[in-house]
């Protein structure tokens, strides 16, 4: 293969690269897990699906504060929600992963089953306020629309808001939450399955300081952006498909103070080992400016 000419900016971040594989670590036993809501939430689910029910858990109102667990706080590991079947993509969680130097290194998913809970008691008539996350709303849309007088107040987490209705003690509060939500805080199901889809999955990110190598796994994440020239998005997935690579997932999301400039975030699959995928990412490398490898684990 011709040696590729990388600009003095490319070389660092191939440069990254390696360093990144060079410093993997082994997973860490009986770890501290960072999640992003509370008791009864579907992260908390899928971080007790990923590293079992004993594993210390650790909530957070903010998904930015398990990043910041991850990195400052001691945590070794972080579970987010990363996108949803139905309602696609969860921005904030990409524009975090860009911001904060951590990576994937696994990946869990949790099927959805919203349910309408209020206090013991209560019955549906009685029910005037619903208190969700916004894509609990989004996804449970179909089931709101034959309830056009209730008023849909936003909170950050389902479980959240399940907890807030059971404080309230108030039979005209419901929310939109699992049904380990309503066992956890003492709340009656009183509408099941209310979701959009029966296929309602969300995929969440175990993220963590460092990045770590397992022997099955097959799926990489990175992310760049590319210069202002017409065909350059085309050139750079064309790497892709000259190397019988998978691409799985392609989002995009603005860059901050670049208007009309995008970063790309990539997910592909494939049965390769360290060196081919050294040449995979000095190629990709060589085509986009500012590259960021993110991780590679196994895909679920």
């Amino acid at each position: 293969m011709t040696p590729l000419s990388l600009t003095p900016e490319q070389q660092k971040s191939f440069r990254g690269y390696q360093s990144a594989i060079a410093n993997t670590r082994t997973p860490v036993e009986n770890p501290t897990v960072a999640y992003f809501g509370t008791l009864g939430s579907y992260t908390e689910q899928a971080a007790i699906d990923f590293f079992g029910e004993d594993c210390r858990r650790v909530s957070h109102r903010l998904s930015e504060d398990v990043f910041k667990s991850i990195t400052r706080q001691g945590a070794d590991y972080g579970v987010l929600p990363i996108e949803n079947s139905t309602t696609g993509s969860i921005a904030a969680v990409y524009d975090l992963l860009a911001k904060y130097n951590c990576y994937i290194v696994g990946e869990t998913k949790v099927k959805i089953e919203h349910c309408l809970l209020g206090v013991p008691g209560s019955r549906l008539s009685d029910i005037r306020e619903v208190y969700s996350h916004a894509q609990g709303f989004e996804q449970s849309g179909e089931f709101l629309a034959g309830y056009p007088d209730w008023k849909c107040l936003t909170y950050y987490n389902t479980a959240v808001a399940a907890e807030h209705v059971a404080k309230s003690a108030n039979p005209a509060f419901a929310a939109i939450a699992s049904r380990r939500a309503a066992a956890i805080h003492g709340l009656s199901i009183l509408a099941e399955d209310i979701n959009l889809s029966e296929t309602n999955v969300t995929r969440f990110v175990i993220v963590a300081s460092r990045m770590e190598l397992c022997p099955d796994c097959n799926k990489i994440s990175i992310a760049f952006h590319l210069p202002h020239v017409a065909g350059s998005l085309f050139q750079a997935l064309s790497v892709f498909d000259a190397n019988a690579l998978n691409l799985c997932k392609i989002e995009s999301r603005p860059i901050r103070d670049h208007n009309w400039e995008y970063l790309f975030f990539i997910d592909f699959i494939g049965n390769i080992d360290g060196t081919p995928l050294d040449a995979v990412m000095e190629e990709v490398i060589s085509k986009t400016e500012g590259f960021h490898f993110l991780g590679i684990y196994k895909d679920n």
